[in-house]
Order: C-alpha cells, then structure tokens, then sequence
C-alpha cells in the first residue's frame, strides 16, 4: 500500500509541478540575502555559555524536559538540566551527530560504528537507541543499543533523525553513490517502531535539482511535537531547494506532499524555498508558535521563518563572541529559548527571545 501511494504521489508531483523540470533553475533573488546581524530587542544572548564540549554537533530538548548534546569529538551524549547543570554522560557511541527521541523517552541517535568486515576493520554507519526508560533516566547505566547498520555499505552515513506520530521514524542516509535508482546511498528511510525499514520514500530522489531532489541531507526535523508532516535541510552545493517542507496528506492520495510550490507567485513560502537563501543549512527546529528555525553553517547564523514561509529574523555571523557562531549544526527551541551547537567554538550557546512571534 506503502509502495501505491507513493507510486500516486510521484505522478501527482509529476503532474502538478510539470512546469519545473529537474535542471530548470529559477531566477535568483536580486536582492543580497540579509547577513544577519542580532536584533538585541529579539535575541538577547545568555551567560554563561555552556562548554566543555568537543566539537557538539546536535542539540535536543526532550520530552521530560531533560538537554541532550551530541558530544561528537567525546563521542558520547550529554544529558543535562535546562539549567545547564550536567546530570549524566551516556557510554561510549561513535561520532554521535544526530539525536531524536521516541514517545516512551528511548533516545536514537545517529553514529557510527567500529566493526570487521570478511576480516578487516572498517567504520560503518549506524543507529543506536538509548534505553532510559529501563533505569530511570541514569544515562549513565543506560543500555545502549545498535539497532541498525547497513554493512554491506560501509560508505553509507546516517545523519538525520526525526520520529513521527506513533514512535515511527524517519533516518536520512547520505553516501558517494546515487547509481541505483532502486537503493541509491542518498535516501529517507521510513523505520518502524521497533526499529525496522518499512520503505524508503521513492517521491525523494537523489537526481536533478528541483523540489524532491535530495542531496547531502544534512538534517530531519517534525514541523511540530506528534507531527507527521517533517522538514529536512540538505548542503550539496548542486541543490536549489535546501530547506524543504513536507506536509502529510491521507485521503484518494496518501503521503508526504511539498508545502510550499515556487511556481505559485502569490506563495507566502517563498522566503523558505528561494534560491540561494541558503549555504551550508546543517539543522532545523520549530517553536510553540509554529515557526521554524535553520542553523546555517555557512553563514554562521541563524534564520527564522513563519509558519508560511515568510522570512521574519536572522542573526549570527563568524566569530567566538556573543551573538557570533563558528561551522554551528544543531539547534532547539524550548520555553522562548533558542539553543545552539556552536560547533567549531566547542559550545552551546542560548538566546532568549524576548518577544515570539
């Protein structure tokens, strides 16, 4: 039934958006995109900064609410209070860059893992799940679990994690070949719960550079807590559309649809999906209020959008000083708060957002 739907899915595409081929490029806006600058009345950075961390590549504000960090370099995950206080450190996972977590609190986590192959030693990408559940949350005892590899492509990395309504989850797969059309390394892949491949959504392919053309995703975010509907952010340099929004439909057709159409001038998301908005978009979250937020590596700054679409704040700029990021690739929103994975500068930093919108 997977596999009819998005079969519909992709004629629909085909259909609907027939006026934007694969290697049509729309013109590029004229005006230069806003370097962004903080807005003090908007963004007013927190001290102390928190630190102590190796080149931190994602943040997550879980359900409890409890902080976890991608602690890539210690490679391990950080589990702390919203107070910054540090309550535990999860045993040893590979170059952790991606953490999501389930309805019962497990944590999954995009890594990568140390094995042999026909009898050499190689590093492959996997998925592992952290069970807090079973020890209360002592992160520190936690079993953690490798739940799925794909050995048989060594090449092949994981690094977007984002899970649906009813603990199902989706992973973003990157890798150097796009050859199959049937398995090629660039992919989504829909998991069940019990953290299984159900399908990969075909309606997602790694060729042209239009809408549903996917390359180097570089992140997987639900629009909003028990969603359906997911964004990704991708950073090959061939693809036009960086950001891109998926909505869930059920009904004649089921499956994942574009938010937003570029072909439609009267479209408010037009901010969102513009050509060349983007350079190296590494994270996205969202609010209370529906907004989203890009942590973008290559400008080193942070982008607001509407639920719309529409462009409203940006801010950031390289450097190691307030309001400055270095190569930053993970963001969360929690409790009018903004928190950053300021990558290179080995730091989480906070901004509290004295007015939402």
């Amino acid at each position: 039934m997977i596999k009819n739907a998005l079969h519909m899915l992709t004629i629909f595409i085909v259909l609907s958006l027939g006026v934007i081929s694969c290697n049509d490029t729309p013109q590029a806006p004229e005006a230069v995109p806003d370097t962004g600058k903080i807005n003090d009345t908007l963004y007013i950075p927190l001290q102390p900064d928190w630190v102590d961390f190796n080149e931190p590549s994602d943040i997550l504000i879980g359900r409890e609410p409890f902080v976890y960090v991608a602690d890539t370099k210690h490679n391990r995950i950080v589990m702390m209070d919203i107070a910054g206080r540090r309550v535990g450190v999860s045993g040893f996972i590979k170059n952790p860059i991606a953490i999501a977590q389930d309805g019962l609190f497990d944590l999954l986590v995009c890594g990568e893992l140390d094995t042999l192959l026909q009898g050499k030693s190689v590093t492959i990408g996997a998925i592992y799940r952290i069970h807090l559940s079973d020890v209360r949350h002592s992160i520190a005892n936690a079993l953690i679990q490798c739940v799925y590899t794909q050995a048989g492509r060594p090449e092949r990395r994981f690094t977007g994690i984002t899970v649906l309504q009813g603990n199902a989850y989706l992973i973003s797969r990157t890798g150097p070949s796009n050859a199959s059309r049937f398995d090629p390394d660039d992919a989504v892949l829909l998991m069940n719960p019990q953290d299984s491949i159900m399908s990969r959504l075909s309606s997602l392919v790694p060729e042209g550079n239009a809408l549903y053309s996917i390359g180097s995703i570089s992140s997987l975010s639900v629009s909003a807590d028990r969603s359906q509907d997911f964004l990704f952010t991708q950073i090959s340099p061939t693809m036009q559309y960086k950001v891109q929004w998926l909505t869930y439909v059920t009904g004649d057709i089921t499956g994942w649809f574009q938010k937003f159409n570029p072909a439609d001038p009267s479209n408010s998301g037009n901010d969102v999906i513009s050509v060349g908005r983007f350079d190296t978009p590494e994270d996205i979250t969202y609010d209370s209020f529906g907004n989203i937020y890009v942590i973008d590596a290559g400008k080193d700054s942070v982008l607001k959008f509407t639920s719309t679409g529409k462009e409203m704040h940006s801010f950031g700029g390289p450097g190691s000083g307030k309001s400055q990021f270095s190569s930053p690739s993970g963001i969360a929103w929690f409790n009018k708060t903004l928190y950053v994975a300021d990558t290179k500068n080995n730091r989480i930093c906070r901004f509290r957002l004295s007015t939402d919108q």
